[in-house]
């Protein structure tokens, strides 16, 4: 199994530039998702032949029960919480980090653990043998969302604040190469407040508090994901390339794991500001 990323989340299609029937099955996913972005696991999917749509029909049941939704509620209050020093006015006012700033990050980070959570349970259903379980969920329509900053291309990002990008990107990740998980590519409009996220985060890495929680989120995800399998589309049968993707994907703690891990604990930390 691959430990990182079976593609650059950098490097595939951006959601601006898809069209015809991939913008169309983009814009059922943020509607049945609730969610106002694609993240890089369909984008990427898109560029491996049918693996998209294939994949989105074998799945789509799955998040129309409403069941991951809940399912990603009972993995985050189970998976052990990342305690790290609370963010203070001081810290954010010397960065110039307004409440306008604040609302914007909030919501980016809210937006990709909604997305990134129900995939990591709905696709873990995929790969998943079935168990039985009890399916109670109806699919009720997602929240109400802002306009999101833009996500920036690499080549928009300044290298300095590249650099602070690559630092947040270790936290959890397989190796210090590892591929730039897309959040924090969204969060590169705030590089300051990246930097203070990677110093109070630090102690956590260095002493294996992440690596444990996301390993423990993993299998809980796993466990979800058996108990929904039985909802997926078992006539649509997906190419072992793309299996062996979703499989990594939900299955390595160093892929979307890592950033379920982060960005619930990112959303802690700045809703955690004292004076």
């Amino acid at each position: 199994m691959n430990t990182d990323f079976a593609y650059d989340p950098a490097a595939v299609l951006e959601e601006a530039d898809a069209s015809g029937p991939v913008a169309a099955t983009f814009a059922e996913i943020r509607r049945v998702m609730g969610i106002p972005l694609v993240t890089s696991i369909w984008r990427a999917l898109a560029g491996m032949g049918d693996a998209l749509d294939r994949t989105w029909i074998a799945s789509r049941g799955i998040y129309e029960s409403g069941e991951p939704e809940r399912a990603l509620q009972r993995v985050i209050e189970t998976a052990p919480a990342l305690r790290v020093s609370r963010l203070t006015n001081a810290q954010l006012s010397a960065i110039d980090m307004g409440e306008v700033d604040l609302v914007a990050a909030r919501s980016v980070i809210a937006a990709y653990n909604r997305s990134n959570g129900m995939n990591l349970v709905a696709l873990a259903a995929l790969v998943n043998e079935p168990v039985a379980g009890t399916l109670t969920g109806a699919w009720q329509p997602g929240p109400e969302w802002p306009t999101l900053p833009v996500l920036m291309r690499r080549a928009e990002i300044p290298d300095t604040a590249w650099r602070i990008v690559q630092e947040v990107n270790r936290f959890g990740a397989p190796n210090p190469a590892a591929s730039v998980a897309t959040l924090w590519r969204h969060l590169a409009h705030w590089p300051a407040l990246l930097a203070l996220a990677s110093v109070a985060f630090d102690p956590l890495q260095t002493g294996g508090a992440i690596d444990d929680a996301t390993a423990r989120i993993v299998r809980l995800a796993a466990s979800e994901g058996a108990r929904m399998a039985s909802l997926r589309r078992n006539d649509v049968v997906l190419d072992p390339q793309v299996l062996a993707v979703l499989g990594g994907y939900v299955g390595s703690p160093g892929q979307v794991a890592r950033m379920v891990t982060m960005g619930h604990a990112l959303a802690v930390w700045i809703d955690s500001i004292a004076d």
